[in-house]
């Protein structure tokens, strides 16, 4: 196992955060994003914390004198991270149940073992889940992958597998997640999203065959949950919170408190303020996330 924190990957220092924003190349983006090698931004994490926000991204990127139609694949991004939070904000706990749809068929509601031992049989996907345990960090289209083979191949109801993923996510959020893995599921979409072993081996540059997904695509509409996805694993997620510090008031001063999901560094960094960070055991209760995010905060 690497380090509960991958400096590397996701560098904690403010100062490495903005290089990386200023040294990302959106239009490269665009043209290879769905690859595992393609060059994404790994910017989610510290969107989802608020350690800098979507506009922030933006507007560094116009001031580089980035055409906005050139790099509109990206901007998109930004923009249904933010949507995906405003539909939290205006559903609440509806989008912990199927949002337009009912998920159907749903023939169990946990986990294939698995997906959760790694062990598909599926080289990407055995690798991508491995990577999640190991660094926080999975690509956004191997999270499409395993979530529809979860969803629409296993046949399990998308709550509990969302809840799974998100628990190691680095970047968790929600709202991008559960929305997610619901557009994935065909609950808040309007079809369901599938992908053979063909799909897998161009963007993952694997040269599978035989497996459970090496088939043509009419073929998902009379497909027989495989063998190797047939054992189930229950589990129960639980965030290890840390204990809390005593805290000292200074009456004149105002208060700013801090929560998971915003932790910016510079919100207000001239007030002189008393700076709580607020840790509320009900949140992570419904949404528990593993020892590594609170690394960060």
């Amino acid at each position: 196992m690497l380090e509960l924190f991958d400096k590397k990957l996701f560098p904690s220092k403010y100062s490495d955060i903005l290089n990386r924003i200023k040294s990302f190349k959106p239009i490269k983006y665009g043209a290879s994003r769905n690859y595992v090698n393609g060059s994404v931004s790994y910017l989610s994490a510290y969107i989802s914390r608020g350690v800098i926000s979507t506009k922030f991204i933006l507007k560094t990127l116009l001031d580089k004198n980035y055409n906005p139609a050139d790099i509109e694949k990206f901007i998109q991004e930004l923009a249904w991270r933010d949507y995906w939070q405003q539909i939290w904000i205006s559903k609440g706990k509806l989008i912990n149940s199927d949002l337009k749809n009912s998920q159907f068929p749903v023939s169990n509601s946990s986990t294939p073992k698995a997906i959760i031992d790694a062990n598909t049989g599926i080289s990407a996907i055995d690798k991508s889940i491995i990577g999640l345990y190991e660094t926080g960090y999975m690509h956004n289209h191997l999270r499409m992958y395993v979530a529809s083979i979860v969803c629409n191949i296993a046949q399990s109801h998308w709550i509990n597998p969302a809840r799974w993923m998100y628990y190691y996510l680095l970047d968790a959020d929600w709202a991008s997640n559960s929305l997610s893995w619901q557009w994935v599921a065909g609950s808040n979409s309007n079809k369901k999203y599938f992908a053979n072993q063909e799909n897998i081996n161009k963007y993952c540059f694997t040269n599978q065959k035989g497996t459970f997904l090496d088939v043509d695509y009419p073929e998902f509409q009379k497909f027989e949950i495989p063998e190797v996805l047939k054992h189930l694993y229950f589990f129960n997620l639980k965030t290890p919170l840390p204990n809390s510090d005593d805290i000292t008031i200074e009456n004149s001063l105002p208060t700013l408190l801090y929560n998971f999901y915003n932790i910016d560094p510079i919100w207000k960094k001239n007030l002189k303020a008393n700076r709580i960070l607020l840790l509320e055991p009900s949140h992570f209760e419904t949404y528990p996330v593993c020892k590594r995010l609170l690394i960060l905060l």
